[in-house]
């Protein structure tokens, strides 16, 4: 479990009880989410997306948060359980192993609802698992896919270091129109380079 400066905790995903899946599946039927994770159609999702992100959790995470607010216990004296803040759900991030493990080379994601966006919370969870996968896990890539169209995220993914490495055009249809699918990658060199500060 991480707790970061920003009031955000990224914690291990817990299958049982059903909560983290239901949150997970309440992602894809967000209709400003959906469009930006899935290249599936625009509609109602159900058990099927549940089981199969439990397969791809199972096979394919080499790091898998669910991330959440950080609970505050009210300061009242005499205070009980029920005076402790419930901890919301804010999305979900990862670093998923697509390769042979020699290579060294992961895939980032993260996903935030809408009502978490522009607070900062990308920036900070995106610096944190880009420094946990190369300083604890040892990675020499990472790299990452977004639409297109999604300025926020490739903003946030500009700043902390990610450049753009391949575009293939009008590749997925989105809301009535086609757009890129955007292939952006990080080097270990890169970032240490960002961390020393010499990298512009």
């Amino acid at each position: 479990m991480f707790d970061l400066n920003c009031g955000i905790r990224l914690r291990p995903f817990r299958a049982q009880p059903a909560e983290d899946l239901e949150n997970i599946l309440s992602l894809y039927n967000n209709a400003q989410v959906a469009p930006l994770i899935t290249l599936r159609f625009l509609a109602p999702r159900g058990e099927r997306v549940k089981k199969e992100f439990l397969e791809i959790i199972d096979n394919d995470a080499e790091m898998f948060c669910i991330i959440e607010t950080i609970p505050s216990a009210n300061q009242s004296v005499g205070g009980t359980d029920s005076d402790t803040e419930k901890p919301q759900f804010v999305g979900i991030t990862g670093l998923w192993g697509f390769m042979e493990r020699g290579h060294r080379h992961t895939k980032y994601s993260i996903v935030l609802l809408p009502q978490f966006w522009n607070r900062g919370y990308g920036q900070q969870i995106t610096r944190f698992m880009v420094d946990h996968a190369f300083i604890h896990m040892n990675m020499h890539r990472i790299s990452l896919d977004v639409w297109g169209g999604n300025d926020r995220a490739i903003a946030v993914y500009k700043k902390q270091g990610f450049i753009e490495e391949g575009r293939q055009r009008k590749a997925i249809w989105s809301n009535g129109g086609w757009i890129d699918n955007i292939q952006m990658g990080m080097l270990v060199d890169d970032w240490k380079e960002l961390v020393a500060g010499t990298k512009t």
